[in-house]
């Protein structure tokens, strides 16, 4: 697989373990069980959000605030025509949470496997060997 697409397959398969509109999720398994597994409920939700917090804050590094805000301009004015042209309804609907889960591994596990300005920037300030420098 290529770094993209398992970047995406993870972004998706923590995304819908989080939540998704089955029974089976975290956030429905935590209200049930809080009362009798509160250690391993915890223990889960701390291991969810720090995975959920790597891909956010390498979504932020690599896109910064104005790529993120002009990122949820193009989303909310792609969902405003799929909205006008009927293709989906304003209803919390199970394909509506599917979609949104969808979209969002693809936005963490694009911006996840995207070079980064930090990155590109480090890689041009690679010195060569010392020989190769009186060469030039």
């Amino acid at each position: 697989m290529s770094g993209f697409l398992l970047r995406t397959v993870i972004a998706f398969i923590l995304l819908a373990a989080t939540y998704n509109p089955t029974k089976f999720n975290y956030v429905t398994w935590a209200q049930d069980n809080y009362a009798t597994q509160k250690p391993l409920v915890i223990g889960l939700g701390i291991i969810l959000g720090i995975a959920l917090l790597y891909f956010l804050l390498s979504t932020i590094r690599t896109l910064g605030s104005v790529g993120i805000f002009l990122l949820l301009v193009i989303v909310a004015l792609l969902g405003y025509i799929l909205v006008d042209k009927g293709v989906i309804a304003l209803e919390l609907s199970t394909n509506n949470i599917w979609g949104v889960i969808a979209i969002l591994s693809l936005i963490l596990g694009g911006a996840s496997s995207w070079r980064g300005p930090s990155k590109i920037k480090s890689r041009s300030k690679v010195r060569p060997p010392a020989g190769e420098e009186a060469r030039a």
